[in-house]
């Protein structure tokens, strides 16, 4: 996924979600790879399965986005 295929405030959200999840692995001794951003994600996703719909959207742009 592009950064135009979002609109600017929509592309700012999902780069502080997957920089949470940056943070979050580094600070339990984790890689930061791609890999690992995106479980980190998904697991997420899942958890959160019965959250508001924004939320759910922008956790998939991030987990679309974070896909080499």
């Amino acid at each position: 996924m592009k950064r135009d295929v979002l609109k600017e405030e929509d592309y700012d959200e999902v780069c502080r979600v997957i920089g949470d999840a940056v943070i979050m692995l580094v600070e339990c001794g984790h890689e930061t790879k791609r890999d690992e951003i995106d479980d980190v994600l998904k697991r997420t996703r899942q958890h959160r399965a019965h959250s508001e719909r924004d939320e759910q959207k922008m956790l998939e742009h991030a987990i679309r986005l974070i896909k080499p």
